[in-house]
């Protein structure tokens, strides 16, 4: 610390000191009484507390109004266009969002640092590399400098994902690392199927050969073989199935097999603790995520099922009793047959279910009606 420095503190502590002394004698104290010199730490300790505050709101006002005026100076250059087309990306970088005249402003460089840009898209895991379009090719610029790292040079780009970028040449599919050396090379071809080239855990969908879809690893070897018609990352670390039939499954993150396609629906809760699948005979199941079987039926609803009698109550309105066996609903709305001790005695195949007495039912589908006992076997022809 300066001597000057020593010398202005020292006069601010004389000051403080007096200050003290005197309001301790305008209450009738003495400074060399034990009161006194308590009150005086007392009001020495308010003032320098009051003082550094009153500093740090100096120093805070002087840095703000710096800034206000950094940034007054910055909308007045013809350059930086400040309206509500603007969008912070970072403290120092604004992209100006405007279809085809779209552009990278520094405020650090104070200077628009990429032009011509048509759209952006930034990396969801936080990378630093931003995709940018210019309305014919894509590159990458920097989050925090607002500076070009990999020219637009490619046909087709996405985001940086875990390190690793897709990019399209010569009409293949490839991925780029930070420096835009091709790390996995430009063999894959594009599919409609596929929205975007992301790796998650380490995998990416891609399209083989054959058509099929995928899953690669960062080295570009098939950590899921291309035998699919599509597959769709679900909640979190699970990829959807499908086969030729339109048949769902399930993989898990590392893509091994958790329930194979041979559902007509599934999705995975939203506390990623079960799996509901239905069934191609649309029976409702409940799997738990490591794929044990939880519920082999769930309903969605089950319901008694009367049959008409040869008898009619006082006001005219024919009576009904109970038949011997229930009906449940799947969430589909879909009927089978049930005994009343709750086993399922037949699939959800019809679309509506009637008794036509105490053990014979009427059972509507696609194909026509079919009369079923209570045992779910046929009696008599079926009916279209």
């Amino acid at each position: 610390m300066s001597n000057n420095s020593k010398s202005i503190f020292a006069s601010i502590g004389r000051g403080i000191k007096k200050s003290a002394r005197w309001v301790a004698k305008m209450f009738g104290y003495k400074a060399d009484t034990k009161f006194g010199r308590i009150l005086w730490y007392v009001f020495a300790t308010c003032a320098c507390l009051l003082a550094l505050y009153v500093v740090v709101e100096c120093v805070w006002g002087y840095v703000t109004m710096a800034q206000w005026n950094r940034e007054a100076r910055m909308q007045q250059r013809p350059e930086y266009c400040h309206d509500y087309w603007n969008r912070e990306l970072s403290y120092d970088i604004i992209y100006h969002d405007e279809y085809n005249d779209g552009y990278i402003y520094s405020k650090k460089l104070g200077r628009r640092t990429v032009t011509d840009i048509s759209w952006i898209r930034e990396s969801q895991d936080g990378d630093n590399l931003v995709c940018f379009s210019n309305g014919d090719r894509r590159g990458y610029f920097d989050l925090y400098t607002g500076e070009i790292v990999i020219p637009a040079q490619y046909e087709k780009a996405w985001i940086f994902s875990e390190g690793l970028a897709c990019v399209m040449l010569d009409g293949k599919l490839g991925f780029i690392d930070h420096e835009g050396n091709m790390v996995i090379d430009n063999v894959f071809d594009r599919s409609p199927y596929i929205g975007n080239y992301c790796f998650h855990n380490g995998l990416c969908l891609m399209k083989g050969d054959n058509g099929r879809i995928g899953l690669i690893d960062k080295r570009g070897h098939w950590a899921v073989a291309p035998e699919y018609v599509y597959i769709d990352r679900i909640a979190k670390g699970y990829w959807k199935t499908s086969d030729s039939c339109w048949r769902y499954g399930l993989l898990n993150e590392t893509g091994q097999v958790i329930l194979p396609c041979e559902y007509g629906s599934l999705y995975v809760d939203d506390d990623e603790k079960y799996i509901h699948v239905r069934t191609m005979n649309h029976v409702d199941q409940i799997f738990d995520i490591k794929g044990n079987l939880v519920n082999s039926c769930n309903y969605a609803e089950i319901e008694s099922i009367e049959y008409p009698l040869d008898e009619y109550d006082d006001y005219g309105m024919q009576m009904k009793a109970a038949a011997h066996c229930l009906k449940y609903r799947t969430t589909d709305d879909y009927y089978g047959l049930m005994s009343k001790n709750g086993k399922a005695i037949t699939l959800p195949l019809y679309s509506s279910i009637s008794a036509i007495s105490v053990d014979r039912y009427l059972c509507k589908g696609l194909c026509g009606g079919v009369i079923l006992d209570d045992k779910g076997n046929e009696c008599g022809e079926r009916q279209l």
